[in-house]
């Protein structure tokens, strides 16, 4: 099986370093490392996040993780019980079988890459404590499940290890989670067409009610999911979880980040200079 792996692994392009790093691991007696090397070599992007549909209100909502989409989605679901939710397949897969949706209104939420790889890391790190009962279960699955599966991350002791994490070949969008994959790989239409409407999260509190006037939804969202735990939220927890946050930004962290979500910075201010446009 590993020899299997490795083959595969060879033939990742964008990962020339797996079939190198794997022979170190089996030569120094580290099995299990070469064993996850070459599994995270074999990984695709993972493109599916939640996607819903709703034939009701004929609309497509494209989730990108860390971005409200649970509140978006309990918002959807409450007001139409009979929404699909689709997981585990790519935009492209879905409008592939579901040819009507090319005609829904789609809409997604993009996230600043900074607050968005801050996010991950302290929910990683710092606020599974906050999590209760089943919601505390999850992130501690979702947290060995990073650990085991991607090379270098159990080793990372800060934000700083984090951002130069994110810069190496087995953080890149070649095999990426959908946590720590590129927003715009995500958000990507049958024949690289984008969503009708991209919101920014800074911006909800405007950008949402623009879809629900769209869609005659409710224009107000609940806060679940939040850096200060799973509901009831505290607005000022919310801010000042942030808050605490923001000293790990440094100069060097932020040109780290900048390096590696590039294109998700150039869609983020393009989306909030057609905003300023519109407003004009």
């Amino acid at each position: 099986m590993l020899a299997r792996r490795l083959k595969k692994a060879a033939a990742v392009s964008a990962h020339p370093t797996a079939v190198k790093d794997i022979a170190v691991a089996l030569y120094r007696g580290r099995f299990t490392a070469a064993a996850r090397t070459a599994r995270a070599a074999a990984r695709t992007p993972d493109l599916g996040a939640e996607k819903v549909v709703s034939r009701k209100y004929r609309c497509l909502y494209i989730c990108i993780p860390k971005v409200a989409s649970r509140s978006i989605i309990a918002t959807l679901r409450r007001a139409d019980p009979d929404a699909e939710i689709i997981a585990d397949r790519s935009v492209s897969a879905i409008c592939a079988r579901r040819p009507e949706l090319r005609n829904y209104y789609s809409f997604a939420f993009i996230r600043h890459p900074f607050d968005r790889a801050l996010s991950l890391y302290a929910e990683m790190r710092f606020f599974r404590e906050r999590f209760a009962g089943e919601h505390r279960r999850v992130k501690a699955q979702r947290q060995q499940y990073y650990t085991n599966t991607f090379p270098g991350l159990a080793e990372i002791d800060s934000f700083d290890d984090y951002c130069r994490w994110l810069n190496t070949p087995y953080a890149s969008d070649a095999f990426a989670d959908r946590h720590f994959l590129s927003q715009h790989a995500q958000l990507r239409l049958p024949g690289g067409g984008a969503p009708d409407y991209i919101g920014r999260l800074e911006n909800i509190g405007d950008d949402w009610p623009q879809v629900a006037a769209r869609l005659g939804l409710p224009p107000a969202l609940p806060m679940l999911n939040t850096m200060a735990g799973w509901q009831p939220p505290d607005p000022q927890a919310v801010a000042a979880a942030r808050l605490a946050l923001q000293p790990h930004l440094t100069a060097e962290n932020r040109a780290l980040l900048r390096a590696r979500y590039r294109a998700d910075l150039e869609l983020y201010h393009s989306v909030a200079n057609l905003r300023r446009t519109r407003c004009r």
